[in-house]
């Protein structure tokens, strides 16, 4: 009778979940990580009230997905 090597039925099986995975694709954003909400910088020069420029950060609505945190999806 043939053995069949553990090694070989673990790399079957790796094989088997990379290239046959029929997983549901991710639906959350990407660009904001599901939260809907991103930080976008906001550059202040130099000017008579500051004595140096500074970068702020505003939080801001995702436009990726419309603040909703999710993504449309479609099946291939």
């Amino acid at each position: 009778m043939h053995k069949v090597d553990p090694i070989q039925i673990m790399l079957s099986d790796i094989f088997d979940k990379v290239f046959y995975s029929r997983e549901k694709k991710p639906d959350y954003c990407w660009d904001c990580e599901g939260e809907g909400i991103v930080d976008v910088e906001i550059y202040r020069p130099h000017n008579v009230g500051r004595d140096v420029g500074v970068i702020d950060v505003k939080p801001m609505q995702c436009e990726t997905c419309g603040g909703s945190g999710r993504l449309d999806v479609d099946d291939e």
